[in-house]
């Protein structure tokens, strides 16, 4: 359990891995090597229930970035600069910064837009990216976390 000092942003995470691993454990499966198959079953489980977060304690001034399976948590913890504020940035999702957007639609859609919470720090880093996702679940996130950090949020969105 955490402990209340601490923000905590956590979003499923679907891994193509899980895939590939259930398909090699239907071969083994199929070809009789049961012992196989089944720790490769097992594997996938595992990677089918993936999870990548956030947590920031403001009382320790540092924060963790980590991908969590089952109850296992890998990442470390990373020192933080003094927060400043949070925003909700649009970006545009393109594979390149130059390139149009692979969505063909009209400009005014939010299709081809997704959203991010940073977390802006004074010194060398910045800014800590926290998520990203749709307008309404980014701006919610947002305002919880400038409530929990005592922090103004700004709004870049337009």
């Amino acid at each position: 359990m955490d402990s209340p000092g601490l923000y905590r942003y956590e979003k499923y995470n679907f891994r193509i891995v899980s895939l590939l691993v259930a398909l090699i454990g239907i071969t083994f499966l199929v070809n009789g090597e049961f012992i196989v198959a089944a720790v490769l079953f097992v594997l996938t489980g595992m990677l089918s229930f993936s999870f990548q977060g956030v947590l920031i304690d403001k009382d320790g001034k540092r924060y963790m970035k980590y991908d969590r399976f089952l109850k296992f948590r890998i990442g470390s913890w990373q020192s933080m600069s003094s927060p400043s504020y949070v925003t909700v940035v649009r970006i545009k999702l393109s594979n390149r910064r130059t390139a149009p957007s692979p969505i063909v639609a009209p400009e005014d859609k939010k299709g081809a837009r997704s959203f991010k919470v940073n977390l802006v720090v004074e010194g060398d880093q910045r800014y800590i990216s926290i998520c990203r996702g749709d307008l309404d679940k980014m701006t919610q996130e947002a305002l919880r976390l400038g409530e929990h950090l005592q922090l103004r949020v700004l709004d870049y969105t337009s």
